[in-house]
């Protein structure tokens, strides 16, 4: 018996549930981990790292200015004769194919918005002029209307 009454027995029980318990919620959060990190859909793969036959592909992150990625904002690719739209992922990710061998990637401008918010700047990262294989990394920053 214990000061409280209880039994012993009671005790260890208990500590036995709560320490099976813990273990349940943290292999649940280490299997759920991939799955939410891959929601969206953004996935980087070998053709759009080392170039293909469409020219270089264009990504980056729309984040709050100083502070995180911004999930399903809209990101516009825009060139002579047309646009190409897509949307962020949870981490705030994009990612544009590339439009062609014969397309400058510097003629490629990039834009993005989301109710609420105004662009505050686009960042193109430096790329080697002429280079049709590399991917090409835009950041695109937003704030608060």
């Amino acid at each position: 018996m214990r000061q409280d009454g209880g039994d012993v027995g009671d005790e260890t029980l208990g500590n036995i549930g709560m320490t099976w318990l813990r273990s349940a919620v943290i292999l649940a959060i280490a299997l759920a981990a991939p799955l939410v990190a891959h929601a969206g859909g953004v996935d980087m793969t070998d053709e759009d790292l080392n170039g293909g036959a469409d020219g270089p592909s264009f990504f980056g992150f729309v984040r709050i200015v100083g502070g995180p990625g911004i999930d399903d904002a809209k990101v516009t690719a825009e060139l002579k004769g047309g646009a190409l739209v897509t949307a962020t992922d949870l981490l705030g990710l994009y990612k544009i194919p590339g439009f062609g061998q014969d397309v400058n990637p510097d003629d490629v401008q990039i834009s993005c918005a989301k109710d609420g918010y105004k662009q505050a700047n686009v960042m193109r990262h430096p790329h080697t002029a002429g280079d049709m294989k590399d991917p090409i990394e835009v950041d695109c920053f937003l704030q608060k209307q």
